[in-house]
């Protein structure tokens, strides 16, 4: 079974110049966790994901280090950052470096590079473009259908 057989399509993508809050808004509006960051020539140069964006929330550890204090208050902090959300771009917290795969990639490959990296969704890319978005869930649920014979057990009920 290939990428393709699983893969989700069409994608919506995100620009890196976007606000942290249009891209919150853009989450909830697809209700998607995370989606693909692409250039004007829509050539894909990240990914950033609802983690990401939430990891952004807090300081690195070297600013934690020198001025504790300032992240204890955590309402002050929440205020803080939820103020800057509309300034801050997201190519400040997306992922670079990226896992992709094409529509020919075996499943069972890309689903244990998603498995060994950590990550839920990767995006599927043919000459730099993409084309649509494989998820780490889609690949488990087609694998236990597939060699484990439990669509059947679905079917029956």
């Amino acid at each position: 079974m290939k990428v393709a057989d699983v893969m989700k399509t069409p994608i919506p993508t995100l620009s890196p110049d976007m606000s942290w809050k249009q891209a919150a808004e853009f989450f909830l509006e697809h209700q998607l966790s995370a989606a693909p960051v692409v250039d004007a020539n829509q050539k894909l140069v990240g990914i950033l994901s609802e983690k990401d964006l939430f990891h952004g929330l807090f300081p690195q550890y070297g600013e934690w280090l020198i001025h504790p204090e300032s992240y204890l208050d955590y309402e002050q902090t929440e205020s803080d950052l939820f103020k800057d959300s509309a300034k801050r771009r997201i190519d400040e917290v997306m992922c670079h470096k990226l896992i992709v795969a094409d529509p020919d990639t075996p499943i069972l490959k890309i689903g244990a590079l998603m498995v060994a990296r950590g990550v839920h969704q990767v995006p599927v890319v043919v000459d730099g473009i993409v084309v649509g978005m494989v998820q780490r869930g889609k690949i488990y649920m087609e694998i236990l259908k597939r060699y484990f014979d439990l669509h059947r057990h679905k079917d029956e009920s």
